[in-house]
């Protein structure tokens, strides 16, 4: 049987999103199994038990991350930047040698580097949806498509949350509400669920008691209090994190400067254990009160400077995840803090955590609709965070554009899309080279 335009296209997003969930399956198997089997013990540790493996599991892991990257710098390119890069400019070929990117963020991850899976899951995504429209024949406007559709898929798996792959398909990568849209949903909804279905995990945050929901009082005062603070401490973030681009001599080779960065970060990790990987734990942990505000507001800044240190050394992976887990000790903290004041205000502060995410994700990663929508799946408290979410969320949105015009994605792609270029002027005088040696002799 032959396909034609419409028809290709959803033959190719069918096959975009089945191998999409497959990928995020074996994207959590190299990176979150592995984290898990290599860290889990630790927080049950006292800080002089766990010194010697947190110290030494994170620099020596990144230090033979950093020689990789350093000998293959084409495995440095990558990200969620990258694939918007890769649709506007470059027809939706995204290169098949940014799966390099992909596997070294997973081992990154694994060996406790303050990033997580789910940019990596999306660039997976891309190089899917990229290949599954070349294969197929799509025209450029096709094949554009279906990477947003494979990157949506991507999305959905990691988050467990196929609404949100598909809003924030729009909110960064491009998407329309048309015809289109139609292959993004459905990638989105097939990654979602072969994700599901193998792993079972699809309310990674579910609290144990379902909340109630807050006060009027709260929704007019304290809700918009938050939205203002999360713009403040996004603010904060993303500036820690630009300093942090220069925190080792770049003299120093990359091998030396992301060993350091390991060294920095396990060192940390003796004492604070949570700031190590992804850090869902630290999140599920909040969700069930079982940390206090003192505890909330240090680990807060150390997850902060922890991110910053990992991806200023050099290292890659994603940033999805430390952003929840700043915006869940941030939300703690508030809802903590402001329940020890006035505890009628606050009746379960837990939900606060879940809070502190979606300001967190529209503060930072400038998603404001989606980080509602994944928070939400993700936690199954739909009715709960709907109406808080979209007063905070959008306060902090909004105020975050105002102090800062980037999202935390655009400062990472930037060193990264520097070297790329590099390498391509490079490849491209060495084919110069050859040519005018062939001819010459």
């Amino acid at each position: 049987m032959k396909f034609h335009g419409t028809g290709r296209l959803l033959v190719a997003t069918i096959a975009a999103g089945l191998l999409a969930g497959v990928g995020a399956v074996g994207f959590h198997y190299l990176a979150d199994y592995l984290d898990d089997v290599l860290f889990s013990w630790v927080t049950a540790q006292k800080a002089s038990s766990r010194l010697p493996f947190v110290l030494i599991v994170p620099t020596v892991g990144l230090f033979l991350i950093g020689w990789f990257l350093q000998k293959f710098p084409s495995s440095r390119i990558g990200g969620v930047r990258e694939v918007l890069i890769s649709i506007v400019h470059d027809g939706g070929i995204v290169p098949t040698i940014r799966i390099l990117n992909v596997i070294m963020s997973g081992f990154v991850l694994a060996v406790g580097g303050s990033v997580g899976p789910e940019g990596p899951m999306v660039q997976l995504g891309a190089i899917v949806g990229s290949k599954c429209g070349q294969i197929f024949r799509l025209n450029k406007p096709q094949l554009q498509t279906l990477v947003r559709a494979g990157a949506a898929a991507g999305i959905s798996s990691a988050f467990r949350s196929p609404a949100g792959g598909v809003l924030l398909t729009l909110e960064i990568f491009g998407a329309r509400f048309n015809q289109d849209l139609t292959s993004v949903a459905i990638a989105a909804g097939l990654g979602y669920l072969v994700r599901t279905t193998i792993l079972g995990d699809a309310y990674p945050f579910r609290p144990a008691h379902v909340p109630d929901t807050l006060p009027t009082f709260t929704l007019l005062l304290l809700i918009p209090l938050m939205g203002i603070l999360a713009a403040l401490a996004g603010h904060l973030f993303i500036r820690m994190f630009r300093k942090c681009e220069h925190i080792l001599p770049e003299k120093w080779p990359l091998w030396l400067r992301v060993t350091v960065g390991g060294a920095m970060v396990g060192g940390m990790g003796i004492w604070f254990p949570q700031v190590l990987s992804a850090g869902y734990s630290t999140i599920r942990s909040s969700v069930n009160g079982e940390i206090g505000f003192t505890l909330l507001l240090l680990l807060l800044l150390m997850k902060m400077f922890a991110t910053s240190v990992t991806f200023g050394s050099g290292a890659v992976g994603g940033l999805f995840a430390p952003t929840l887990v700043i915006g869940a000790l941030f939300g703690g903290a508030f809802g903590f803090g402001f329940r020890a004041l006035m505890p009628w205000a606050i009746p379960q502060p837990e939900l606060f955590v879940l809070l502190g995410m979606i300001v967190m994700f529209g503060s930072i990663v400038k998603g404001y609709w989606s980080g509602l929508l994944m928070i939400a799946d993700m936690s199954g408290c739909y009715h709960q965070l709907l109406l808080p979410g979209v007063i905070a969320g959008g306060i902090s949105y909004m105020l975050s554009w105002q102090l800062d015009d980037k999202s935390i994605f655009e400062l990472t792609q930037e060193p990264a899309r520097r070297l790329g270029e590099r390498l391509e002027k490079e490849r491209l005088e060495k084919e110069r080279l050859k040519k005018v040696s062939t001819v010459n002799s």
